[in-house]
Order: C-alpha cells, then sequence, then structure tokens
C-alpha cells in the first residue's frame, strides 16, 4: 500500500519527469555536437599532409561551411604560413624544385579549437551545470510542500480524530523525506550520466580534432620565425650590397659593349659612304670641287 502511494505521489512523479526531460536535453546537446565534430574528424582524417597544400581549398570550404567551425577557422587561417611566405634563411637558398609544400602554423591548434570554443559555446553549458542544483532544490520544496499539507490536514476536533490524523501525518512526513532523497539521488545520477555523455559524445571528438590538426601542420614558433626572417632579411642585404657594388662596373661593361656592337659599325658605314662620295665627285670635276671641300 505504501509502495503504491510511492509511487503515484505527485511530488516523486514530478521529480522523476524532471530528471527525464533533463537527461533527454542532454542527449539532444550533446548528440548535435557529436554530429558536428566527427564530420570535421572524418573530414581532417581523408586528407595527406603531403597534399595539404594542394587540396587546402577543399579543406577550406569544408571548414568554412562547417557551422560549427567557420568561425574558428576564419582566425586559424591567420596564423598559417604557406610555402612561398616561409624562408628558411639558416640554409643556402632552396631550389625551386625542392620547395616543401609544407602549410606551417605559427600557433598550437589548442588555441583555436579547444573544449570551449567547439563545445561549450555551442550548447547551453551553463544550463546544464544548473540542472543539478534544480534538481536538488526539487527535493526540499516539496519535502516542505507536503508537511505543510500534511499538518494542514490534522483534525483536532476529538482525540479519536486527532490520533487518526497522525497516522496519516506520519505517512505524509515519510513520503515528504523521500522526496528529498529522490531529488538528490537523481541529482547525483545525472551528474554520472552527463559526464559519461560528455566523453563518449564532445570530449572524444574535440581531441581528435586536435591530434589531427597537429598531424596535418608542422608547427613553427613565432621565435623561430622572427629569428628566421632576421637571418633572411641579413642574407638578403648582402646580396642587394654584393648587387650594388657591381652595377657600375657592369655599367660600364655593357655601354663598352653598346659602343662597339652598335655605334661603331654605324661610324665605319658613314666613312666608308663619304669615302664613294669623295670618289664620285672626284671623277665628275677631276678633283676641283673635293678640293675646296676638304
Amino acid at each position: 500500500m505504501f509502495l503504491v502511494k510511492l509511487i503515484t505521489e505527485p511530488a516523486i512523479l514530478i521529480i522523476v519527469a524532471a530528471f527525464v526531460v533533463f537527461i533527454l536535453y542532454v542527449v539532444k546537446s550533446y548528440g548535435n555536437v557529436q554530429t558536428n565534430l566527427q564530420a570535421v574528424v572524418n573530414h581532417l582524417r581523408s586528407l595527406n599532409k603531403s597534399e595539404l597544400s594542394y587540396k587546402f581549398k577543399q579543406l577550406d570550404e569544408f571548414m568554412s561551411g562547417n557551422n560549427y567551425t567557420n568561425t574558428i577557422w576564419a582566425d586559424f587561417k591567420q596564423a598559417l604560413l604557406f610555402p612561398e611566405k616561409l624562408y628558411i634563411a639558416s640554409q643556402a637558398p632552396i631550389p625551386a624544385n625542392e620547395v616543401r609544400s609544407d602549410i606551417y602554423l605559427t600557433v598550437d591548434a589548442s588555441y583555436f579549437f579547444n573544449e570551449e570554443t567547439l563545445v561549450l559555446s555551442k550548447i547551453n553549458h551553463k544550463f546544464i551545470q544548473t540542472i543539478p542544483t534544480l534538481l536538488t532544490g526539487l527535493g526540499p520544496f516539496f519535502t516542505f510542500l507536503k508537511m505543510a499539507i500534511a499538518f494542514s490536514a490534522i483534525n483536532f476536533t476529538s482525540a479519536e480524530n486527532i490520533g487518526s490524523s497522525l497516522d496519516g501525518l506520519i505517512a505524509n512526513i515519510q513520503i515528504a523525506a523521500l522526496c528529498s532523497v529522490f531529488a538528490v539521488g537523481f541529482s547525483l545520477l545525472f551528474m554520472f550520466v552527463e559526464k559519461l555523455m560528455y566523453q563518449k559524445f564532445c570530449k572524444k571528438y574535440y581531441l581528435n580534432i586536435q591530434k589531427e590538426l597537429i598531424r596535418l601542420f608542422d608547427i613553427v614558433t613565432s621565435e623561430k620565425f622572427l629569428i628566421d626572417l632576421l637571418k633572411e632579411s641579413k642574407a638578403q642585404n648582402l646580396s642587394n650590397e654584393k648587387l650594388l657594388k657591381a652595377i657600375p662596373e657592369n655599367f660600364a661593361s655593357l655601354i663598352s659593349k653598346s659602343l662597339g656592337e652598335t655605334t661603331t659599325p654605324y661610324l665605319e658605314n658613314i666613312l666608308y659612304s663619304l669615302n664613294k662620295l669623295n670618289e664620285t665627285l672626284t671623277k665628275q670635276n677631276n678633283g676641283d670641287v673635293v678640293d675646296k671641300l676638304f
């Protein structure tokens, strides 16, 4: 009889119903996260590091089109160094056919793709964290409510009525106490189930995304990149200095060559023409006109 009354007690049913609704809400939220993150993981795993520079446009379109990664990806691209932007100045200039096609990352991938950006910002995390408190709060609420109703039902008109009312009061107090027990128990159960679902649906996938990005992009720290830029600048300055020193010599050589190859033949042709003209005039005027000219 007591068990039947306990099962049909409205306060207990409300606590159980609240627990079921909260669990379904968490399953739906985490399931949505799992679906989107799993798609990202599968796409990243399909890419090969050696072919990344050729398939980067494909990766860019996918990440930009995914609602869970589009904003993060836009910031992530700003931290990438593409092959033409990176010059290893500590070595001799690399021939064009030996240039590596790797895309480098200056910041760790976890700075962009982490628990906060991939999971917590996509769900109502604060509400989920307050659910155990809400379930626990239902216990004292229905406990005191049930006790208030039980005390108001006591009949003080006669001794017999008081005795029968006390039996009902004790039974109601037992149920009131069980309301708190059920509420605390479901609160603990919810925390346990929620942690398991989070590990299975969320944490595993955002960690896999970090792992795949580290596999695809070699990390070059900002300090190393600045050192490489400094070495490159020094190497370029030395090359420019040699080039500037060689400019006068090269210019003089080119002028001399130009005069030798272009101007001299023209002068020779002019002299030859004048000689021919002189011979012609000498024959026609017996040399009088030419003698006057020269």
